[in-house]
């Protein structure tokens, strides 16, 4: 595995899912304050981008804009169905000002 570039801190905006892609993978990227949280852009149960979905701030979760499930930034478990599936979950280190993932 090898840790990847997608931007800056301030490249996020607090709070906004963002769209990134790094080493062919299509990523969902939340700031919340100096930590950053990557999953899998795509939802398993409908392929829906989460990176055009809410950010659940109450349950630190991405909700597809789909179907209305929501995925937790920590583990990728979904919260109810119709996902049944977790979402991958991409291990995040802050250098700096770069965001580095571990793809």
């Amino acid at each position: 595995m090898a840790q990847v570039s997608i931007g800056t801190l301030g490249d996020f905006e607090d709070g906004r899912p963002t769209f990134a892609e790094a080493d062919g993978e299509r990523l969902c990227v939340v700031r919340v304050g100096d930590r950053v949280h990557v999953v899998c852009d795509d939802c398993p149960h409908a392929e829906a981008s989460l990176s055009e979905g809410d950010f659940l701030a109450d349950d630190l979760a991405i909700e597809c804009p789909l179907h209305g499930s929501a995925f937790s930034l920590e583990t990728g478990d979904p919260d109810a169905p119709p996902a049944t599936e977790a979402v991958r979950v991409f291990p995040v280190t802050i250098d700096g000002d770069d965001v580095l993932v571990e793809v």
